[in-house]
């Protein structure tokens, strides 16, 4: 491996290390960082190529915008200006092969640098504030493990249009006053394990996305495995799946913990944005053997709210399998279809849940959080098809007299409860 400071890097956490680090890399092979605190700009990996940093190593973001990428440095680069930052990155590896970021070593976005005065419960930021942290477009190859990724002013990990990756033994943490902080965004990607990791975010931990315009060689999001986890989310959501107009199938989520303080734990909307088109379909997805101790367990839906116009083209979610949940949720889980919009073949096996909590909930709770919206029972399901219920168990933390149901099911088809505890009852228009 080759030292950084050979090529005169020299980790005081004062001198700008962009430079030096940038010579080592073109120098090829894994580049070594050894303990020191290195400021650094912009990052750009090369093929059999990579970074490893040893334990007491961090790279820090440098705080000068000058020190970063252009907005238009490559062509799959997104510049979401409405959330108010660039299309800067720290440490970026575009069509590249056989790369990786490995070691105990910790990368820092330093995301309250570009933070202004508080707005409410969270913080307004600086317009120049850099976009995803760590971005990687169209790479095979790739490998992520075992670092610490911390306080990224946007998203931490970004991955868009990569084959062949494996993300194992991170530790992510978002500071929770950060808006978009989330932890690891897959888009359109294929052929994905992550394993192993820890994530507390302000913002959503894990994405599935299928956002294909910038990429060269756009296909769908697929093949995708997540296990033995911890997430944590303080105003969304742990895992959120969504966004685009492409295509989401065939992903596995197993052995999952999600902590306490958690907004929702599963989300999966096609359509966020009445501007925006839906994302085509999502299906067979699995989801096994969860630790839910969320506010609200599942918000399922094609249209993120009910007075968004319909989908102009066909939009599905179908094949979705839940099956060993247990824990705690304090609002109603939502499944929603829609005109022109497919929810169908839904499945629930040996699920538990305790509920707490009021019952009714307006959708901006006092201190302004939006999502927190509730009903009067556990599950609502609405404009669906062939949903089955298998050995699910609701139970009541106190009497809660907003509480009217377990289940209830409004304009849909095939909905069937086995071998279900629902002491409050099931009630169906």
């Amino acid at each position: 491996m080759r030292n950084v400071k050979e090529f005169g890097a020299v980790g005081d956490g004062i001198a700008n290390d962009t430079a030096a680090i940038q010579r080592a890399i073109d120098a090829g092979g894994i580049v070594w960082i050894p303990p020191g605190v290195y400021v650094t700009g912009t990052l750009y990996l090369k093929s059999n190529g990579g970074l490893h940093l040893e334990a007491g190593a961090v790279l820090k973001a440098s705080h000068s915008r000058s020190d970063y990428n252009q907005d238009d440095f490559c062509p799959q680069n997104m510049v979401f200006s409405s959330e108010f930052v660039t299309g800067a990155h720290l440490i970026v590896a575009v069509e590249q092969e056989n790369i990786s970021l490995s070691g105990e070593g910790c990368i820092d976005g330093d995301a309250l640098f570009w933070m202004t005065e508080p707005r409410g419960w969270h913080l307004k930021s600086n317009p120049e504030r850099p976009g995803q942290m760590i971005f990687f477009a169209e790479c095979r190859g790739v490998r992520v493990r075992d670092l610490f990724l911390k306080n990224a002013s946007y998203w931490h990990l970004f991955l868009h249009g990569c084959e062949e990756v494996i993300i194992s033994r991170l530790r992510i943490y978002g500071h929770p006053q950060v808006l978009n902080n989330d932890g690891i965004d897959i888009d359109c990607c294929r052929n994905v394990a992550v394993s192993d990791c820890l994530i507390d975010t302000a913002d959503d931990s894990l994405t599935l996305r299928a956002s294909s315009a910038p990429l060269r060689n756009p296909g769908p999001c697929e093949n995708i495995v997540v296990s033995n986890c911890i997430f944590h989310s303080a105003y969304a959501n742990a895992i959120r799946i969504g966004v685009g107009d492409g295509e989401i199938r065939n992903a596995s989520f197993s052995n999952i913990m999600i902590r306490e303080g958690t907004r929702t734990a599963i989300s999966i909307i096609s359509r966020y944005n009445p501007k925006k088109k839906s994302v085509r379909s999502i299906s067979d997805l699995q989801f096994d053997n969860f630790r839910i101790d969320a506010y609200r367990p599942f918000n399922i839906r094609i249209l993120n709210t009910e007075d968004m116009p319909p989908p102009e083209e066909p939009s599905v979610q179908r094949n979705l399998s839940f099956s060993n949940f247990f824990g705690t949720a304090a609002a109603t889980s939502y499944f929603f279809g829609c005109e022109n919009g497919i929810l169908e073949n839904i499945h629930f096996k040996n699920l538990e849940f305790c509920y707490r909590g009021p019952g009714e909930a307006p959708e901006v709770d006092s201190s302004g959080r939006w999502g927190r919206s509730s009903r009067d029972c556990a599950f609502l399901i609405q404009q669906a098809g062939t949903v089955v219920f298998d050995d699910v168990r609701i139970r009541w933390a106190g009497d809660e007299s907003g509480w009217k149901h377990e289940l209830e099911i409004v304009d849909s088809r095939n909905v069937s409860v086995r071998n279900c505890v629902f002491e409050k009852g099931v009630c169906e228009h």
